[in-house]
C-alpha cells in the first residue's frame, strides 16, 4: 500500500508506504516543506498508521530542503498524541543533509521527550537496523 501527496505544482512531496516485510511505515519527504504541507503530510501519516497498524515508522528527510521547525509545535501537540494512541513505539528519522533540516529534527527530538523512542540518523541502513532491534 502506498500514498503520495503533491504540492500545488503537482510535485510529490511525500510518499507513504507500508513495508510489510519489516512491519513499519516508510515516509519519504522531498523538497521545500511549508508548514501547511508538513501538517497535511503528518495528518496523512496518522491516517495511514490507522489503516496499517504497526509499532515502527521510518521517516526519511534526505531529500528535504530547508527548515520545517515551524511545524514542530503542531507535531508535538497534535501528531504525537494521535500516533501514540495508534501504537507507535519507535520513530527513526533520517535527517536532511542541510543544517536547517537537521536543526528542525533536533528540535523535534527535544519535544518528543520520553513519549516514544525517537532517534536521528544520517544513514538509512543504521536507521533500519535500529528499527529491527525494537
Amino acid at each position: 500500500m502506498k500514498k503520495e501527496l503533491t504540492n500545488s505544482f503537482d510535485k510529490v512531496y511525500l510518499t507513504i508506504e507500508f513495508d510489510a516485510a519489516n512491519s513499519w511505515i516508510y515516509n519519504n519527504w522531498r523538497g521545500v516543506l511549508p508548514t501547511e504541507k508538513v501538517i497535511q503530510g503528518c495528518q496523512a501519516t496518522i491516517d495511514f498508521l490507522r489503516e496499517n497498524p504497526c509499532p515502527h515508522m521510518l521517516n526519511d528527510n534526505r531529500e528535504v530542503v530547508g527548515s520545517w521547525s515551524a511545524a514542530n509545535e503542531w507535531i508535538a501537540h497534535n501528531w504525537m498524541p494521535q500516533v501514540l494512541r495508534l501504537g507507535l513505539k519507535r520513530f527513526a528519522h533520517i535527517v536532511s543533509p542541510g543544517i536547517f533540516g537537521q536543526a528542525s529534527a533536533a528540535e523535534m527530538v527535544t519535544r518528543v521527550g520520553t513519549q516514544f523512542e525517537m532517534r536521528l540518523f544520517e544513514d538509512i541502513e543504521l536507521a533500519k537496523s535500529w528499527l529491527r532491534e525494537g
